[in-house]
């Protein structure tokens, strides 16, 4: 991460930001090793958290699910486990770093809980697709 630092530093004077986004697959100890290895080189935050290869609790045939294979799964499976990685994250790092909070953000209540568990900012993109153009604007009015 030092490295990429120093490389987007070199290629302009004006300081970009940088981040890291992570996947909520790592286990708790290893969220807090990214937080501390975000805040050494100077990053300025951590988009939390990224697609999962878990299929627990799933409702849908094992075997269907075998058979379509292996990818990252998006949207409702990911809030519970979000939701505790930014809490984690948001606990070490304090208001050092911003946290972007994605992943099974669908509802106002899901954007809220979210950005009670310690989000900055939050980003969409599976509930953008199913809900369609309206929907950032609902969580907003919503959330207001």
């Amino acid at each position: 991460m030092s490295a990429v630092r120093r490389e987007a530093d070199r290629h302009t004077a004006d300081r970009v930001p940088l981040l890291v986004k992570i996947a909520p697959d790592l286990s708790d100890d290893d969220v807090l090793a990214v937080a501390d290895l975000a805040m050494a080189p100077g990053l300025d935050g951590i988009i939390a958290t990224n697609t999962t290869i878990s299929r627990a609790g799933l409702r849908s045939d094992a075997a269907k699910v075998e058979a379509i294979g292996a990818g990252g799964l998006s949207g409702r499976p990911l809030t519970a486990r979000a939701n505790d990685v930014m809490r984690a994250l948001r606990g070490r790092v304090g208001d050092d770093l911003t946290l972007i909070g994605v992943g099974g953000i669908t509802t106002p209540a899901d954007a809220r809980e979210r950005l009670e568990a310690g989000a900055t900012l939050l980003q969409g993109y599976t509930a953008f697709i199913y809900e369609g153009p309206w929907w950032p604007r609902s969580i907003a009015s919503a959330l207001g």
